[in-house]
Parts: structure tokens; C-alpha cells; sequence
């Protein structure tokens, strides 16, 4: 099985015979012709440097799921025959709605969706994978909670449901001894007029979808899809099961919850061999490269890569 060192030899051959110094597309896209010829299923890339430092600081926002991936995914499955898919993800989340979005457009196009996680899908990706009908993940994968994180004046996200308990804290012990409320007040003045409504609004969100993603797809048919479906998504949406929105959600906690996830490692070697390159070949791309985002299919020649020479240069 190739390790980082080979995958980055390989590169640097493949630019050697073009007459440049390293040659990322050609490599990683022949990794993803040597993955669908083993499956028979064509595949998606969506993947973000948000592992990347300089990336993740300069960068910002342009690494999570936002309503600008819209294009992307309908350009990369444009010209794909069939109606399966894997879907490789690497992201750390972001927009509810639009990952809700994407959702629809895979799901106008196909009707068995695999999402592969070799990395990490957290959040709103999480969000995302869970509108498969199943998911592959390696046991060094990790999902993550879908609580809604809420900013309120500063660069930090807050919890939805944590804000709800703090604001029941203090109603809880100011009315027990009014004097707390000058030591309260600093807090209790940050929350806006909606701000209580629009926490339970987002969690309620991330349920809804979830739940209703689970039973169309991963659950279909099960008689007791539409509970199933319940509990999984109000698992991953309480904040108080994980004390972390970055907290690792793994396989097994995932089965034991009733998602339905295959390892990676059960597979046939050559598949596993297969996706090990394309895992490598993603990282070495958004580690070596200017790209901070990549849409990209197993079939087209284009490759669509969001990249930002300017303000994120590479030495």
C-alpha cells in the first residue's frame, strides 16, 4: 500500500516527464480511474484545505460549505452516466442550508449516493453525508456533532444549545437571588431579540433535515425508518453528547447509533489500495498546491479547483 513518500515521487515523476517540477493533477486523477474501475461507480471530489494552516487563516470561510458550491456540484455532475455515485468528502462543514442545497442536486440526479470519508466530514458535512444511502469510512475517519454553532459578536462560534442552557441558567438563578443579575448582565446583554428563538430554530433545522435525509435514503424501506432517523439525528444534533463541536465521531459510535457505514478496511485490498491513493492524492494536492477547494469528477478532463494565488502563495 502507497505511502505519503510514494505518492510524492510519483508526483514528482510525473512532472519530471512534462518538464515541470511536480505533476499533482495527472497523478490524482489517475488514482480516481484505477478507484472507479474497481467499483464500477463513477466518483465526486469534494474536498477543502482547511487542514492547512495558512490556508484555514487566510482563507476562512471560502473552506466550508457554502452556497457558492452550488456551481461545483452541478458542474461535476453534468456529465456522469448513471444514477450511483460515490461522493469523496473532506470539509469542516458549514451552511445548513447550503448543504441542503447540494442534497437536492445530487439527489436530482441520482438514486444511490456512497459518501467515501478517509479524513474528515464534520459538521454540516456530517449534515451531508448523512443524506447517503450509505457511507464508506476508514477507521482514521471521522464525522462529527451537527449542533449548530452561532455567531454573537466574536470570531468564536457558540453553541446553539449551549446559549439556551446559559440563558436558563441565569433566569434559573437570578430568580432565586435578583442580586445576580449585575455579574449576569455583561453575558445576557450580547443576546439580540431573536437570538433565543433563532438557537432553537437552527437545532430544529439540523434535526428536520438530518432525520428527514435518513429515512428517504439510508433507511428506506425499514419499518421503523422514520424512529431510526429520529434518534440519529437528535444524537448528532445535542451539543451535551459531545461537550465538542470538534469532538471525533467514529464508526462505531456511528453503528451504534444505527448508521449504516462500511469500513474501508473490510473491503478488497485492491480497493482499499485504490482509495488510500485517492485520499493521498487529494491531501498532497491541497498540501502542495494553491488550491483551497476542489469540485472534480472521475470522467472529466477539466479540473475545477477554487484557488487563490494571491492571497495564499506557495514556496
Amino acid at each position: 500500500m502507497e505511502s505519503w513518500l510514494d505518492i510524492q515521487k510519483e508526483i514528482l515523476e510525473a512532472g519530471k516527464a512534462k518538464g515541470v517540477p511536480a505533476d499533482y493533477d495527472t497523478v490524482r486523477r489517475n488514482s480516481y480511474k484505477a478507484l472507479t474501475a474497481l467499483t464500477g461507480r463513477p466518483l465526486i471530489v469534494y474536498a477543502s484545505a482547511y487542514h492547512v494552516p495558512v490556508k484555514a487563516q487566510i482563507a476562512g470561510q471560502m473552506l466550508s460549505i457554502d452556497l457558492a458550491d452550488k456551481d461545483g456540484f452541478q458542474e461535476v455532475i453534468r456529465n456522469l452516466s448513471g444514477d450511483v455515485v460515490d461522493v469523496f468528502v473532506h470539509s469542516p462543514g458549514g451552511s445548513a442550508e447550503a448543504t441542503e442545497a447540494i442534497v437536492a442536486i445530487l439527489r436530482s440526479r441520482f438514486n444511490n449516493v456512497r459518501f467515501i470519508i478517509t479524513g474528515s466530514a464534520k459538521s454540516a458535512a456530517t449534515m451531508l453525508a448523512m443524506s447517503g444511502n450509505n457511507i464508506l469510512m476508514t477507521d482514521a475517519a471521522e464525522l462529527g456533532p451537527t449542533d449548530p454553532q452561532i455567531f454573537i459578536g466574536n470570531p468564536r462560534p457558540s453553541p446553539a444549545g449551549s446559549i439556551l442552557d446559559q440563558f436558563a441558567l441565569a433566569k434559573k438563578e437570578v430568580s432565586k437571588d435578583p442580586s445576580l443579575m449585575g455579574p449576569w448582565l455583561p453575558i445576557l446583554q450580547q443576546y439580540g431579540p431573536s437570538l433565543i428563538l433563532e438557537c432553537q430554530n437552527h437545532i430544529k433545522l439540523s434535526e428536520i433535515l438530518v432525520a428527514g435525509w435518513l429515512e428517504q435514503y439510508m433507511y428506506h424501506g425499514q419499518v421503523s425508518a422514520k424512529r431510526k432517523a429520529k434518534a440519529l439525528a437528535r444524537f448528532l444534533a445535542n451539543d451535551k453528547n459531545f461537550l465538542s463541536h470538534a469532538r471525533r465521531v467514529d464508526i462505531q459510535c456511528l453503528r451504534d447509533h444505527g448508521a449504516i457505514i462500511d469500513r474501508v478496511e473490510d473491503l478488497d485490498p485492491r480497493i482499499q489500495r485504490a482509495i488510500r491513493k485517492v485520499h493521498l492524492t487529494i491531501m498532497s494536492t491541497l498540501d502542495g498546491t494553491n488550491a483551497v477547494k476542489i469540485f472534480e469528477n472521475s470522467s472529466d478532463a477539466a479540473l475545477i479547483r477554487l484557488v487563490q494565488q494571491q492571497i495564499v502563495p506557495m514556496h
